[in-house]
């Protein structure tokens, strides 16, 4: 299967690489919005001081690990039920 951009399927291999496993061109790649490490600096800090007034707070690191078992969590869910409404569509046939 030829490489294709996830986002626009751009199918140009000299404009696609890999991102975290996903195949992304050149030109979505800033369209995802990446955070600078300046700025992920900052929401460090910001986390740090929140948890020295509430220690049951959690570090921007464990905040990040739960936000993607939580997304991931979501998407099967929501995938679960699209390929169930497929499969529903296809036996009615509608």
């Amino acid at each position: 299967m030829p490489k294709r951009c996830f986002n626009c399927q751009n199918t140009n291999t000299d404009e696609i690489f890999e991102v975290y496993g996903y195949d992304v061109c050149i030109a979505c790649k800033p369209k995802l919005g990446f955070y600078q490490d300046s700025t992920i600096r900052k929401h460090i800090r910001t986390f740090e001081n929140e948890k020295q007034i509430v220690p049951e707070k959690l570090s921007y690191r464990e905040e990040v690990d739960q936000r993607l078992k939580f997304g991931e969590a979501s998407y099967h869910r929501k995938r679960l039920k699209l390929l169930h409404i497929q499969a529903r569509l296809k036996e009615i046939k509608s």
